[in-house]
């Protein structure tokens, strides 16, 4: 932006603060005033100064002048911005490819910032092995205990610790089905493969990126919005939000602990969290109740699944009923079946008759026949002026 408005490079951007630094903290005041008529959110326009800002410290460069920006706290785009429901998150992942259901199912059903998934520089990344509960037996990938576990190693962590949380079967079938379908495709899954992998039409064959293992963060979430996009205007991060939600119900009927919520989300918490789920290595006896509280939560992050459990369960139980019936009781069902269809179909007649009826255009009259169903060319030909009809 500075090259376009300001006509300087960062390069001489600094070296004009080192000659005038009045002059540059006009341009940072100009450049305000740019974003703010271009429509930019105050929170945008806030993390661009605070980005020229810190370039300029990095050359001792020290602005005595603030630069306001109002409201700089306001998120418009935010404002009209909620979880989905469990029919939206079904119509959602209907529409997603193995890739980026895994990828969602990671973040709305295990919490993870999608930063975690792949850094923005693909220098690291959720990898195979921080997968402790993942087995390929006999080329297949299978979880041996559920709910499976997933370690977000401190290199990951936007808080710089440790932590781990859990996904509910419906999102670990989902990362299955897409892992699987890579083993298909012939690649042998190791422990210090990536969990996403990078797109396969975008070939690292050169530049910064060149043998990285790893998608881009901003790959990631593009993939995901262009699916979003096709009817909600949602960001992808509302995924993340959604599993915070879920789990303040769960915990709001008593199935898991306020703390473990905390640490599931990978926040640090209280002062009371640094003696008990802070530590770095927790008690067996803890983290088992911690797997437990999850499981029970699991009802409240999977209501896709049980929206289509419900469905097939209706759909079972009236199989159920129509096996169990007698002869007489299929014989009156027949009945009320071939009466419905009769009162149907008379309706359907009466309500085109009484169109045809009704229909008079400049004094003609319409001559129809009140004992059958006459189609619209011979409505035409019955057409005629006058009381003498045809």
């Amino acid at each position: 932006m500075l090259v376009a408005i300001h006509d300087v490079s960062p390069i001489q951007f600094a070296e004009k603060g080192k000659q005038d630094p009045l002059l540059v903290a006009d341009m940072l005041q100009d450049h305000v005033n740019w974003m703010t008529e271009q429509g930019k959110s105050s929170g945008y326009t806030d993390s661009t100064m605070t980005a020229l800002k810190s370039w300029l410290s990095h050359f001792d460069i020290k602005l005595h002048r603030r630069i306001n920006v109002s409201d700089a706290d306001a998120t418009p785009t935010l404002e009209d911005e909620r979880v989905p429901n469990g029919k939206e998150l079904s119509e959602i992942f209907s529409r997603c490819n193995l890739r980026a259901g895994a990828s969602i199912s990671l973040i709305a059903k295990a919490g993870l910032r999608p930063q975690v998934l792949a850094n923005h520089d693909v220098a690291d990344g959720l990898m195979i092995k921080d997968f402790p509960d993942l087995a390929i037996v006999q080329g297949v990938a299978t979880f041996t205990q559920y709910p499976p576990k997933i370690i977000v190693r401190k290199t990951l962590s936007k808080a710089n610790h440790q932590y781990f949380t859990y996904i509910t079967r419906h999102g670990a079938e989902m990362l299955l089905a897409y892992l699987n379908q890579r083993i298909l495709d012939g690649e042998a899954l190791g422990p210090d493969l990536p969990v996403i992998s990078p797109f396969k039409r975008y070939p690292r064959y050169r530049g910064i990126n060149k043998g990285k293992r790893f998608a881009e963060t901003h790959t990631i979430t593009t993939e995901i919005r262009k699916i979003l996009r096709l009817r909600f205007k949602w960001r992808p991060y509302v995924f993340r939000a959604f599993f915070d939600t879920e789990l303040l119900i769960a915990e709001s009927r008593g199935k898991i602990a306020h703390d473990f919520r905390v640490f599931f989300m990978g926040h640090k918490g209280s002062m009371e969290a640094k003696y008990t789920t802070n530590k770095a290595q927790l008690p067996q006896s803890l983290e088992n109740e911690m797997r437990n509280a999850f499981k029970q939560s699991e009802e409240f992050l999977d209501l896709e699944a049980l929206i289509e459990n419900e469905e097939k369960r209706m759909k079972e139980n009236i199989r159920t009923q129509v096996a169990t019936m007698t002869t007489e009781q299929l014989s009156h069902v027949q009945e009320l079946l071939n009466n419905w269809k009769t009162v149907e179909a008379v309706n359907g007649l009466s309500q085109e008759m009484k169109q045809n009826n009704s229909s008079t255009e400049d004094g003609n009259m319409l001559v129809s026949c009140p004992t059958e169903k006459l189609s619209s060319k011979t409505v035409r030909q019955n057409r005629c002026n006058g009381p003498d009809g045809i």
